[in-house]
């Protein structure tokens, strides 16, 4: 059960012979626990509304304990609830309790950035940082907050760090990025154009430079890749582009490969293979599949499409072409005997 619980500990002046105010305590412990709900309603991405009902499964899952305390100054061990799968996710109890501890970690280290990773929806993100600086020493408290993992050393957050708090949630939600979509509206008078994005189903719009008109137009209902400063929405998903920075097509033609090279290590190939390049927009990156070796390799452009290709193909080639083939079964055998016959030359680069 260890892995369950976590630490709070509250010392400094309001704090004598372990005797803590009600009224301190309850806003510290309220805090955490509305804290934990709201990163396992995000890891659910529960439907957002301005004053959130927490669901009784999501309260049953997430509940915080208390099991023990210390004397000296107040610190308490709480354990989060018992196993409970909800949605999609087998451990939501357990994985809002890593979550917050990770959260914690950015807070005290003024690491805000990493925040959009680990609660990737904006409306959650400004919930649960909002809940933080409810329960939080201002500056001038004589008290400070240490949360952590069971026996470890505890995370102090102290007075201050509302700064940081504060310098993330009034960050804008911009980020320079390609998106890649359709494009399936033009309005040359006004130089603005719309992609049609797969992985949110909308149409998002931008302007463009006069001098790349052409390629628009060539380029009406095919699939292009715009790269710029983003807006997002309160779902952390592309809603507008601002500023338009590159246009490019999404080359899919075949990709040619007569060498691998790998930290230094060069296999030249006998027959240079000519491999299918698609491009997904789901996952908004070019795909190569080449089932004979079992390798599937995806990026977000062909030039780390072809180093992830390089790198799968090299790892083949040391695990059953360059291996000792004495304990191999079969297929296995087959498999080094078709990447023997492959390999024409081993380099060094």
């Amino acid at each position: 059960m260890k892995n369950r619980r976590f630490q709070i500990k509250i010392d400094g002046p309001p704090v004598k012979d372990g005797q803590i105010s009600f009224d301190l305590l309850g806003r510290v412990l309220k805090g955490v626990q509305e804290t934990i709900y709201y990163l396992a309603l995000s890891d659910l991405q529960y439907d957002y509304r301005q004053r959130i009902r927490i669901p009784q499964n999501v309260k049953e899952s997430c509940s915080i304990y208390r099991v023990v305390e210390d004397k000296g100054s107040y610190c308490l061990t709480a354990e989060i609830a018992t196993r409970q799968q909800v949605g999609d996710i087998d451990d939501l109890g357990l994985a809002a309790k890593q979550k917050y501890l990770e959260v914690v970690h950015c807070l005290k280290n003024e690491t805000t950035e990493a925040l959009n990773n680990i609660i990737p929806d904006s409306n959650y993100r400004r919930k649960v940082l909002r809940s933080f600086s409810a329960y939080c020493p201002k500056s001038g408290d004589k008290w400070n907050l240490g949360i952590g993992d069971f026996d470890k050393p505890l995370m102090m957050l102290v007075p201050g760090i509302r700064k940081s708090i504060r310098s993330a949630l009034i960050k804008p939600d911009f980020e320079h990025m390609k998106i890649s979509g359709e494009l399936v509206q033009l309005h040359l008078d006004e130089n603005k154009l719309g992609l049609y994005y797969e992985p949110s189903q909308r149409v998002i719009h931008c302007t463009y430079e006069p001098d790349l008109e052409d390629f628009i137009v060539s380029n009406l209902r095919e699939t292009i890749q715009v790269y710029g400063r983003v807006q997002m929405n309160n779902r952390g998903e592309p809603e507008k582009i601002l500023d338009v920075l590159e246009i490019e097509e999404i080359d899919v033609s075949p990709m040619d490969i007569s060498e691998i090279h790998v930290d230094g290590t060069v296999l030249v190939l006998e027959n240079a293979l000519s491999l299918p390049v698609e491009f997904d927009q789901e996952g908004q990156e070019f795909v190569l599949e080449y089932p004979e070796m079992g390798i599937v390799a995806g990026a977000e452009n062909r030039d780390a499409l072809f180093n992830e290709f390089c790198d799968d193909f090299y790892w083949v080639w040391q695990e059953y072409g360059n291996a000792d083939t004495a304990s191999m079964s079969q297929s296995a055998l087959k498999l080094s005997q078709k990447l023997k016959e492959m390999v024409k030359e081993i380099k060094t680069a």
